[in-house]
């Protein structure tokens, strides 16, 4: 029988970074989130508005082959790559911990993400662009920051221990497609992009702390366990005469 500690635990080391390294990554990520509030709330910048013309506004020969692509990173794409990496990493792992971290992540990053919108309330490109080009149904709420970028890239971030190095570095790039998608689809600014990876990276940095400290006294409490005298429970060698 398994006992439920045994799949709590990670049976292979998890490369989780050292606690400056997670610090300075959540620090990045607030930097980033907060440059990109500040801007917006200082008004329209030309270069979030170029470059968003750039990336939405692409000939109908690009636009045919993109717009299929940009599905793998709706919300369904989203969905199923965090599941099969979730479902990855718990079978490798024989742990329930990185399921956890990242359910973690994600509800974290998405409840920052809203209170942001709320806070914004920035229109969608597509209500006040001319020549925005929507390339999916209307979306809801408002457009600061990108939710889906957000979530994704937390989550990500803290399953980044947990991978293989060749799929965490391919699971950072699908979360920067996602990025693109939100863009190219005409729902978000590149500033929304850039506030949603902020949040991403600050809670994926926060998480990667709290995941360190946790496996950390797990370690401990195990070697003071192994340290520990097993109790005696045979006679008592007979004293001196």
């Amino acid at each position: 029988m398994i006992s439920p500690g045994s799949w709590w635990w990670p049976n292979r080391p998890a490369r989780v970074p050292k606690p400056w390294a997670a610090g300075l990554l959540a620090g990045l990520g607030v930097v980033l989130f907060s440059a990109s509030a500040l801007s917006v709330k200082a008004g329209p910048t030309s270069w979030d508005v170029r470059l968003f013309r750039i990336l939405n506004q692409v000939p109908p020969t690009a636009a045919s082959v993109l717009t299929p692509l940009s599905h793998l990173f709706g919300p369904a794409g989203i969905i199923a790559v965090v599941l099969l990496t979730v479902v990855y990493v718990v079978a490798r792992n024989h742990s329930v911990l990185p399921a956890a971290a990242a359910a973690v992540a994600a509800g974290a990053a998405w409840v920052l993400a809203n209170v942001a919108k709320v806070i914004a309330d920035r229109p969608r490109p597509y209500q006040v662009m001319a020549g925005a080009v929507l390339r999916q149904q209307p979306a809801h709420g408002t457009s600061f920051p990108s939710s889906h970028t957000a979530v994704t890239l937390a989550v990500l971030v803290a399953l980044v221990p947990f991978l293989a190095r060749p799929l965490a570095a391919a699971g950072i790039a699908y979360a920067g497609l996602v990025g693109w998608s939100r863009v190219y689809l005409g729902v978000h600014y590149p500033l929304d992009v850039l506030a949603g990876a902020g949040i991403g990276i600050a809670v994926g940095g926060v998480g990667l702390l709290a995941l360190r400290t946790l496996l950390g006294r797990a370690a401990n409490g195990h070697h003071a366990a192994a340290d520990s005298p097993a109790p005696h429970t045979g006679p008592e060698p007979p004293g001196e005469p």
